[in-house]
């Protein structure tokens, strides 16, 4: 990789000397929620200039941590995507949403991405065995826009838009997202039905009760 080296024989400088170019993880936080396309990944990255996303990509796929696919036709577009190597990486960035989360300013009169929130808020703090069934979908909407979380093979995913058929329809507010990561307090929801027993069971597998 085209940058500089710790030169140290420590596996923290080792993994820093692969992930630790700026930008290079929030790629793969980008990536996790599955393949991308080069435009798809500067609209998640807002900053990032054109020529360092792709010498980033190409730095990841010459250590075998991201891939590079061709779509079939009528797609026909190339897409980036993690390898094991690169999904690897997920507890990593768990971990850090986590620790960094208590290190935010309050939301209050910031504007957040609300995949951001669906991302840092929801996803990270699933926990899957906190449901009832195997499978579960929830369609989540967060100022405005749609979000499907699918409890599946014991984890849980998200990708963006709307999907037929979700057990729990979910409106909410990023704000009120990160306040309960920050504060500890139950956030407003609205559902859609209003059945108690799927609203306990989404507040237990996303850990949105507040604080005793």
């Amino acid at each position: 990789m085209t940058q500089r080296r710790y030169a140290q024989y420590c596996p923290i400088a080792g993994a820093l000397d692969l992930v630790g170019e700026r930008w290079t993880l929030l790629i793969v936080r980008e990536l996790l929620r599955g393949p991308a396309r080069f435009t798809d990944l500067r609209g998640g990255l807002a900053g990032v200039p054109p020529n360092l996303l792709s010498m980033r990509l190409r730095e990841l796929e010459a250590e075998g941590l991201v891939a590079r696919r061709e779509l079939p036709p009528p797609a026909a577009r190339t897409v980036y995507e993690l390898t094991e190597d690169g999904r690897a990486l997920e507890p990593v960035l768990r971990a850090l949403v986590r620790w960094g989360m208590a290190r935010l300013p309050p939301p209050d009169g910031i504007e957040i991405d609300p995949g951001a929130a669906v991302r840092s808020a929801l996803w990270v703090y699933a926990r899957p065995r906190a449901a009832g069934g195997p499978e579960r979908t929830w369609c989540v909407t967060v100022d405005g826009q749609t979000f499907t979380l699918r409890l599946a093979d014991g984890r849980v995913d998200y990708t963006q838009g709307a999907t037929d058929g979700a057990d729990l329809a979910v409106t909410v507010t990023a704000a009120d997202l990160f306040r309960c990561r920050q504060q500890r307090v139950r956030p407003e929801l609205a559902f859609e039905p209003g059945d108690a027993g799927l609203i306990a069971e989404f507040e237990a597998v996303f850990d949105l009760g507040a604080a005793p």
